[in-house]
């Protein structure tokens, strides 16, 4: 089984936009299982509101293990460390926390676009904290991303990946 380099952290942290760019310097595909959600399911907004956060958790599990069978970088949810499930298919991976703090994201984000923000942007640092030692127990690797530039970001994370087991 081929080993992917798989990014998790808190919504917002910039992993699907790193995550795309990581690619194309790896010379791998790309995998968004929230795009994998979408496509085969619809708005996420959508799912969240019509059927539930529990039915979405089944479909982003689904998600999770298509795109560790396909390969390459993998962008996750934010809530992908929730299940046991996805925390044991995770342990044969190489994991990235993109960590980052509410300020930065809050700039960065339409909080109206996330189903667990809508009511309540606060909400965001509840969720951080909860999900913490989940994204710290299953990362062999640590990148701050906050307000720094892609490039610096994107420079650091491709050396990191690289030399990671090197």
């Amino acid at each position: 089984m081929m080993r992917c380099v798989v990014l998790i952290g808190p919504m917002g942290a910039g992993k699907t936009t790193l995550g795309k760019k990581l690619a194309k310097n790896l010379a791998t595909s790309f995998t968004d299982t929230d795009k994998i959600v979408e496509i085969s399911h619809g708005s996420i907004s959508r799912i969240f509101e019509t059927s539930g956060e529990d039915v979405f958790r089944n479909y982003e599990e689904a998600a999770l293990r298509q795109a560790l069978a396909e390969g390459g970088v993998v962008a996750t949810g934010g809530g992908v460390v929730l299940r046991e499930a996805n925390r044991i298919a995770l342990k044969d991976h190489l994991v990235v926390f993109l960590d980052t703090n509410a300020e930065s994201v809050l700039k960065r984000i339409n909080p109206f676009k996330r189903p667990l923000l809508r009511d309540n942007p606060e909400r965001w640092s509840e969720i951080y904290n909860a999900r913490l030692p989940l994204y710290r127990e299953l990362s062999q690797l640590t990148i701050f991303t906050g307000n720094r530039p892609i490039k610096t970001l994107l420079d650091e994370l491709t050396t990191k990946v690289k030399n990671h087991g090197n």
